[in-house]
């Protein structure tokens, strides 16, 4: 978790600030905005550790696309670039 909830989200590129999640009864920032981001990053190592095939190559090539869908949020939480509305 970041230690300055003023610190944006750990996705590269994101300038959203973190969620806040509460524990034990306290608002504590997460490291992402929210899920999209969270699952993106896990999605961006897992890749980066799977062997170099075309797959992974056209893998990459929709994480390019889902990146940009990312970038062009206007809120956190807002999914309509990430289905295409």
């Amino acid at each position: 978790m970041p230690a300055d909830p003023n610190e944006p989200c750990a996705r590269d590129g994101c300038t959203f600030l973190p969620e806040l999640v509460m524990i034990a009864n306290m608002a504590l920032p997460a490291m992402y905005c929210g899920a999209g981001c969270a699952d993106f990053v896990w999605l961006e190592r897992t890749l980066a550790g799977a062997p170099v095939t075309e797959d992974t190559f056209l893998a990459w090539v929709g994480m390019r696309k889902l990146r940009d869908a990312l970038d062009a949020r206007q809120e956190p939480a807002e999914i309509g670039p990430l289905v295409g509305s």
